[in-house]
């Protein structure tokens, strides 16, 4: 279980994480790669399982992003790959290995049950179809929220969540009050709604169903604990 120090040191990793986006300057690669050392650093040692984890959030939001972008759900000031920074898809293995970490969950779903797969779908098509209406999506979102505490509620269900909520709205209110990337309507604070919502899915999602993921794929290739060392 991660102790006192772990999660300031988790903390102290995310306002740093902040800081690189905003003031190192924007080169592509480099920054991307600046951005993996960090985390490199800040997580090590690193398991199979994590390493994993980190490669399967890093795609499926590579495609999803896009997805959403090309809809004109909100915009990136730098586009390098599929009209988003280089290191912006791999700003989520980042933070789901923060949620991980700080939370230190001792009871972890260990397979992904029908249920989060459902969930998954749900979301995903949420996103897909109303993409470009952001009211109608703060409303999907909201709804689909409320279908998943339904499945899931455990008490390390409910901080997944308030963890993505926290760290989500500051992220992205800060992202668009630093000019580096902008929603077409937003409601509040420059974000629209479904923003915190989605970063609470996130975080649910990020327990039910990614974390299983990886530690279901890593025992069955790797036969490696995935517990943290």
């Amino acid at each position: 279980m991660t102790n006192p120090v772990q999660k300031i040191i988790m903390i102290l990793g995310f306002a740093i994480n902040l800081a690189m986006v905003y003031f190192v300057p924007h080169h592509g690669v480099f920054k991307t790669v600046l951005f993996g050392v960090f985390w490199f650093l800040l997580f090590r040692p690193l398991t199979s399982q994590e390493y994993l984890m980190f490669i399967i959030a890093s795609v499926f939001i590579l495609g999803q992003n896009y997805a959403v972008i090309a809809a004109g759900g909100f915009t990136f000031k730098y586009q390098d790959i599929l009209l988003m920074p280089s290191y912006e898809p791999l700003m989520w293995g980042y933070y789901f290995l923060t949620f991980k970490r700080f939370l230190a969950d001792p009871a972890l779903p260990q397979r992904v049950d029908i249920k989060a797969i459902g969930g998954l779908i749900m979301v995903s098509a949420c996103f897909v179809i109303l993409a470009n209406n952001s009211a109608l999506l703060n409303f999907a979102l909201l709804g689909a929220s409320a279908v998943l505490f339904l499945m899931f509620h455990e008490p390390y269900d409910i901080y997944f969540a308030l963890t993505g909520f926290v760290m989500g709205t500051i992220v992205d209110t800060f992202g668009v009050h630093a000019g580096l990337w902008w929603f077409p309507a937003p409601d509040a604070l420059g974000i629209p709604f479904w923003i915190p919502l989605m970063w609470v899915i996130a975080g649910l999602m990020g327990r039910r169903f990614l974390i299983p993921l990886s530690i279901m794929i890593t025992r069955k290739f790797w036969k490696e604990e995935t517990e943290l060392i």
